[in-house]
């Protein structure tokens, strides 16, 4: 795929995690009890004051809530991307099983709140029309990578980031390809490490 077309992704990417603050029609409260709590050993505070979400870490919440998402997308469940930060939750932009050439917006709030679908508006840098091709090759099923592990990610990247006291703040899954973007960020008092992910979270490398 064209590095214009991919760098369109990540401008949707962009005005999704905008749209993460506004409250979808037909959102429900599953409350937090659905997903579990976060877990204070790996997992950030909320900024807010919130609960701590439990999808910074827990990779059976990621997975519980994917199925979520599923109940309202329909199948088969093919995402361009998902996202997990400790204010807004677990984000996810779906393809849309019956209009592949359209991609929707999911939020599960870390209390429970599943939000969407919002339309994502796809552009391509080089002024073409996105085609049903470009949003097939990018959309990958998110099962198949590994949330279930994610736990022992979280583990891995704290240890190797040599902050005893990092936490993960966020993570960004973009794809399965080589070069899409896959990092975990933590904060420590003295510093935000990154750890670069492979395809099945596999901690690659720590960035400082």
């Amino acid at each position: 795929m064209s590095l214009d077309v991919k760098l369109a992704f990540y401008v949707a990417a962009a005005i999704f995690i905008s749209l993460t603050g506004i409250a979808c029609s037909g959102g429900s409260a599953a409350g937090s009890g659905g997903y579990g709590n976060g877990d204070p050993n790996l997992a950030a505070s909320n900024p807010g004051g919130g609960p701590i979400s439990p999808f910074l870490a827990d990779g059976q919440a990621v997975l519980r809530a994917l199925d979520a998402v599923e109940t309202r997308s329909g199948k088969p469940l093919r995402v361009t991307s998902i996202t997990s930060d400790r204010s807004n939750g677990l984000m996810v932009e779906v393809q849309e099983p019956a209009h592949p050439i359209n991609v929707d917006a999911y939020t599960v709030a870390p209390n429970g709140t599943l939000s969407g679908p919002a339309p994502v508006k796809l552009m391509s840098l080089s002024g073409g029309p996105i085609t049903v091709k470009d949003v097939d090759d990018e959309a990958f099923d998110p099962r198949a990578v590994g949330f279930g592990h994610l736990a022992a990610t979280a583990r891995e990247a704290i240890a190797k980031s040599n902050y005893s006291d990092a936490r993960v703040s966020e993570w960004d899954f973009a794809g399965i390809h080589p070069d899409d973007r896959r990092f975990m960020y933590l904060d420590s008092a003295r510093a935000r490490p990154a750890a670069e992910l492979g395809p099945h979270l596999n901690v690659v490398a720590v960035r400082y």
